[in-house]
Parts: C-alpha cells; structure tokens; sequence
C-alpha cells in the first residue's frame, strides 16, 4: 500500500507538471495564472479529502476503491490537461486571440476540479488501507505520496519533457495506472471490478479524437509545416504563402519575411550608436534582425543569443537567412541573463527582444538588477536599446504607469535614457550623459546615408514621423504625468503585476480590476494584519475546542508558509543565477524530498505515541528562524555562486522538512483531541492545503509583486514566531 501511495503522488505531479506546462503554451499567462492554477489545484484536493474524504473514511475495502479508482485518477488528469489546451477551440476563440484571465480562472477551475477532488478521496483511501488499530496513517499516507511526487518532479524535468511531448507523458499516466491496479487485481480488484479500469481507459477515446480535431484550430489560414516541444516550449512553425511563422507557445515570435519589424528592431539602436562594431542580440534575432545588423560593415562580431535550441533547428530548416556561414556572426542557446552575467565581453551594441514581463520569468529582463548588468557590459558609448508595447495617439493611464515604471527603472542604470512613440514604444539607454535623450531623427537618418544603409522603412519618413517633437513630447509628457513611478527590481517585481493589469484591462477582465482594486500596500498590509490578529485571538478565546483549533492554525500556517517560501524561492532563484531549468528541477525536488523526510521522523514520532504540542510550537519557531534565514540570503552579494545556490537548495529542502515533520504529529494531535478521536484521516491535510492554496494565490499574484521580498519574510518572521509563542504559552 505504502508503494500505491508512492504511485498516487508520482502521477499527481506528473499531471500537475504538465498541467501547468499546457496552461502556459495556451495561455501565455504569467504567475496570476499560475497563482490560480495552483490556488484550485490546492482547493479542490483539500475539497476531496477534508470534506468529501470523511464520508469516504466511512467506506468498507479502502484498499478496493482505490485500486479500482486509481486508472480513473490518471484519466482524469489527462482530460484536464487535454481540454486545457482545448480552449480556444472549445470556446472558439479567434485563432491566435489571447485567451482573457476571466476565462483562464474558470478554464483552470474546471478542468482540475475532477481530477483534484478524486486525488483528495484516494489520499483518505489510502491512509485508511494502511491503518491498523487506532494508529494514526495520514502521516505515514503523505510521506509515500510526497516520495513519489519527489522522484516523478526529477524524472519529468530531467527526463521526460526532453524526450515526450506533452501529450505523450499524460497519456501514459492512465495507462500506466490501469496496468498497475490490474496488476494488483488479484488481491484487490475481484469480479466484476476489472471492469472499472477498462472504462477508464475507454473514456479516453473522445479525449484523444477531440484532441486531433482541436490541434490545427489556433492556425487556420495557415500550413503547420513543423512542431518541435523542448523542455523550454512548444515550438510550432506554419507557412501562409510566402511567409513563415514562428510560435513559442501560445505566442507569436516572428514572422519571415518581415522586414518593417526587423528593420525596426535593429536600426534603431545602431544608427543612434557611435561605433558598431560588437554586437549583442538578445533574443528576436531570428528572421530577419541579424541579417540588418550586418548591414554594418564595421561590425565585426555579433553574438545571438536564444534560451531555446529548437529555435535555431527550425529555423535552420525553415528559413533562408544571408548570416548562416558568416563568420562574424555567432549563436549560442543560453538564458540571456546568465550569459551577461557570466560572460567578460564588452559591447557596443545590444539589442533585446525579450517577451512583456507578462511573468517573472520575463520580468528578469526589465529590473534594475539585469539593466544595471547591461550597463556594465556597454562600451562608454554604447546603446542598450528594446521595445514594449506602447500607443499611437492615446495612452491609457495604465499603460502610462507601466511604461513610466519601466522608465524610471532604466535610469537607475543609466544617465541617459529616451522613449520613442509608437505602436512599439523603443526604449534607448546609454551609459554616456545626453546620448540619447537629446537624440533626433535628423541625426539618425544623417548616420543612415553616411553609412550607406539600404533600408525600405527606417528611413527619413519613418524617423521623421516617429521621432516628430509634438509625438515625443506628448508620450514624455504622459509618462511624467504617470502616477506610480515604482522601480521594479528582483525583490519587488512590480512590472509583471503591472504588466497582467494592463493586459486584463484590455480583455475587461474582472479577476484584474478587482485586483487592481485591492493591490494597494495599505490594503495588503491591512489584510496580513488581521490575518495575525485572528491567529492570535483563536489561542486567546477558550472553549472545549481551543486545543484543536490551535492544532489547526498551526497546520495552515505552516501550509501557507511552506508554498510561499517555495514560490519566493523560485522567483529569487532565477534572477539570482538565469532560468536554468534542469536546476529548476532540483530545487522542487529539494522541496519534496525534504518534505517526504520530515514526513518520515513526523510519522515515527507520532506512532511511538510522543506527539505534543510543544513539537508543533518549536516547528512554527523553526518556520520564523527559516523565513529570516532566507532574508539573510537574499541579501548577500557576493561572488561565490556555489555558496549561494548551496543556501537555495538547502533552504528549500529545509523548508519542506519542517512542514512535512509537523503534518504527521499535527494529524495524531487532531485526532486525540476534541470530541470524536476518528475525525478521518483527510482532514489536516485538507487543512495544510488550504493554507498552501490561499499562499499560493496571494504570496505570488500580490505580495511579493506589490510590497517584494523582503517584507513577505519579514511576515513569515513574525507570523510563525507569533503562531509558535502562542502554542507555548497555551500549552503552559
């Protein structure tokens, strides 16, 4: 049973890896999405075995319903994810039409509600199937579940989502659970009882169908000619006459032939540069920009750097492009941020075409951690030059706080910085005072003809409408008038939380404006407050339930404390060393593992029947010395990378140690008090994944964007410390 557990967990995270992967090649949604989706994946699995889990508890042959159910569970977290990526078929959106946050939330509700809630009702099965005597199980049910969601979060990051598409790996978990509970059918599944399995399997072949028939829907118009997923994307290419599309994701890369946008890109930074001859393209260089760069005979070097390989496959496949077998151009896949910071190189030039920090992952990109970075790897007079998304003759007041964010944040790094208008607003910076803001289109088209570059649109038309005083001075001005100037930084991405308001204003999402609404400083420091205050007043207020009560704050906080930590960590994690997946892998697997042996020591503790409380308040305080920890570390700059990972994955593994040693002796605490002793085994769980869900929503869509880092564990600090004081004095 201990190794059925062991499955449940393995395909659990199996199906939430690829569940978050298709939210985000059809969704293009930042962490509010991600916040959702785990927010419903924690709520509706603590639905299934804190609520519906007590009357499963009542249920004879544990060990019957959930090897019958098992085959199930698999097939209902392959619809989930098979209908996720559906849904711009389903709701026959536009092809190509971002999907709004309004329907993303209920899209993530629904299509993880099966799934979840029958996780929740098989946890119950199992920690009933192991129960003997009076003996609590849960603590024993979660160590097996965490262990197996520890091995399968390595083997899919590591292994699987190199080799199998994302369909493929889903697919094989309802099979793979059909064949393990046949497997098993001679102890438990008798009868008429095999026939469950084979339904399960047979509900697949609609999914399948409806799949094949959806795939092609986001392209119509369009010739799929090549798709390739890696561990970084789904990369697809389609061909509409003579032009070639590339999408990563749901996104639209760039189109070939294209030459208005790549001559764009790359002419402005370059004419607005004194020399030209080192060149840096972050990303975007495919399809058409390097091959403008090189319009400039002194360049004598220019280096493209994309984080995915399968870029360069495709497109070495699919494009014809004049660079390939130039020697002064070179490639190379690596994450943008860590090549600056690892690589000694000086530029004269670079060019950045990275995604709107819709996430913190492309937030990286836009903080004045990497634009203070890119400065120090610009020549005296060099150009740092990228676009977002701007406004032609009106700029919304969000759209003006955003831009003017991003604005303030480049002149921390550098003394000289302008915007120029358009539909694409193009961002030059320059480490030399007066380069660029004093920058016109006579200079611009003067260096143009003196160069001889041959262009069709960045010519003395364009600049001249681009760069005209009343356009520039009506965007300067909006901007200046822009009510929030906050600098976005590592510890306080506010840009993607800026970024998402932005994006769901235009889909008139209501998710959006309500939290738009709500994202305030006073407000959300308001909210943590009150969240303390009844923390403290439920030890205060006494009754026949005041022990379990304060057994149960203890366990939602720790629930909430440990996804905070993970989430704060993995935001950290990737602006401290670059998006480096495989490594990405390990620190969620530091986590589980860590969880599954606190889960060991928890469980053997609580059968040897020397459970207190006082294991619980010295727990909360190891939560608030952890938290304060992690402010320590955060705040270090020093050099030794090793160092500094060597605390990430510590840390995080500690963090998951101490919330899975107080699940167990927090379960056999419930159970022995209060009224009834068999209160079911689903219940503190249900309670530690209430407090994750309500973390993980809050700590990654609202806390760390709008108040950062720092303040979040300084919370943590005082919530735990509080939480563990209280415990100890209630117990004396």
């Amino acid at each position: 049973m201990r190794f059925s557990l062991f499955i449940l967990g393995a395909l659990g995270m199996t199906i939430q890896a690829a569940f978050l992967r298709e939210v985000l090649a059809t969704f293009r949604g930042g962490e509010l999405t991600i916040g959702a989706a785990l927010l419903f994946w924690l709520i509706w699995t603590a639905f299934g075995s804190g609520i519906l889990g007590r009357l499963a508890a009542r249920l004879s042959r544990p060990e019957w319903w959930f090897h019958s159910l098992l085959p199930l569970y698999g097939v209902l977290g392959y619809l989930g994810v098979a209908l996720t990526g559906n849904v711009p078929f389903l709701f026959k959106l536009t092809p190509g039409e971002l999907v709004p946050y309004d329907l993303q939330c209920f899209a993530v509700a629904a299509m993880l509600a099966p799934f979840n809630i029958l996780g929740g009702i098989l946890f119950v099965f199992g920690a009933k199937s192991l129960e003997r005597g009076k003996s609590p199980t849960a603590g024993t049910a979660f160590t097996w579940e965490a262990f197996g969601a520890a091995f399968a979060g390595f083997i899919f990051s590591i292994f699987l989502v190199s080799i199998f598409t994302n369909h493929a790996i889903t697919l094989a978990c309802p099979i793979l659970a059909a064949l393990f509970s046949l497997s098993r059918g001679s102890r438990f599944l008798k009868g008429n009882a095999l026939i469950l399995p084979v339904v399960s399997l047979i509900l697949l072949i609609p999914a399948i169908w409806l799949s094949s028939i959806a795939s092609g829907y986001n392209y119509k118009g369009q010739r799929l000619i090549a798709q390739k997923e890696t561990r970084y994307s789904r990369i697809r290419v389609t061909k509409s006459r003579e032009q070639t599309t590339f999408y990563s994701d749901a996104a639209t890369l760039f189109s070939a032939p294209d030459p208005e946008t790549s001559e764009y890109i790359a002419h402005v930074p370059m004419l607005a540069a004194p020399e030209r001859r080192r060149v840096l393209i972050l990303g975007g260089g495919l399809g058409g920009v390097i091959d403008e760069v090189l319009k400039y005979r002194t360049v004598e070097k220019a280096t493209c750097i994309e984080l995915d390989p399968g870029l360069f496959v495709l497109a070495a496949a699919h494009l014809r492009e004049r660079w390939v077998g130039d020697p002064r151009v070179e490639t190379m896949s690596a994450d943008g941020r860590a090549f600056l910071a690892r690589t000694k190189e000086m530029y004269d030039v670079i060019i950045m075409s990275m995604p709107a920090p819709l996430s913190g992952t492309a937030n990286r990109y836009y903080t004045e951690e990497f634009f203070r970075l890119a400065a120090s790897h610009l020549s005296s007079k060099g150009i740092f030059g990228f676009s977002l998304t701007g406004a032609e003759d009106f700029i919304p007041a969000d759209l003006a706080r955003f831009l003017a964010s991003i604005r303030a944040t480049l002149a921390q790094a550098f003394p000289s910085v302008t915007v120029l208008p358009g539909l694409e607003c193009r961002f030059l910076a320059s480490n030399t005072p007066g380069l660029v803001d004093t920058l016109t289109w006579e200079q611009l088209d003067a260096n143009r003809a003196s160069l001889g570059i041959q262009t069709d649109y960045v010519r003395d038309y364009f600049l001249r409408y681009t760069m005209s005083p009343e356009r520039v001075r009506f965007l300067r001005d909006a901007l200046d008038l822009a009510l929030s100037l906050s600098i976005n930084s590592d510890t306080r991405p506010s840009c993607y939380f800026n970024r998402t308001i932005l994006q769901g204003n235009l889909d008139a999402s209501r998710v959006t404006h309500f939290l738009a609404r709500i994202a305030k400083p006073f407000y959300l420091s308001l909210f943590l407050v009150v969240i303390a205050l009844l923390i403290g007043a439920s030890y205060i207020i006494p009754g026949r339930t005041a022990t379990r009560r304060s057994i149960a704050v203890a366990v939602l906080a720790s629930g909430f404390t440990g996804i905070s930590l993970q989430v704060l960590a993995i935001l950290a994690y990737q602006s401290k060393f670059g998006f480096l997946y495989g490594r990405i892998a390990l620190l969620t697997g530091s986590y589980m593992a860590g969880m599954a042996l606190g889960g060991l020591r928890g469980t053997s503790t609580a059968l040897s029947g020397r459970a207190s409380v006082y294991h619980l308040a010295v727990l909360q305080l190891g939560n608030a010395a952890l938290s304060l920890l992690w402010a320590i570390l955060l705040s270090l700059d020093t050099r030794e990378t090793m160092f500094l990972e060597t605390g990430f994955y510590g840390f995080t593994a500690l963090a998951g140690f101490l919330g899975g040693l107080l699940f167990p002796l927090a379960d056999a605490l419930y159970r022995m008090t209060g009224i009834s002793r068999d209160s079911g085994p689903g219940i503190v769980y249900g309670l530690d994944l209430t407090g994750a869900a309500v973390g993980a929503l809050v700590t990654i869509s609202l806390i760390i964007p709008v108040l950062g880092m720092y303040p979040m564990l300084v919370y943590l600090t005082a919530l735990n410390a509080l939480t563990g004081a209280a415990m100890l004095i209630k117990r004396k």
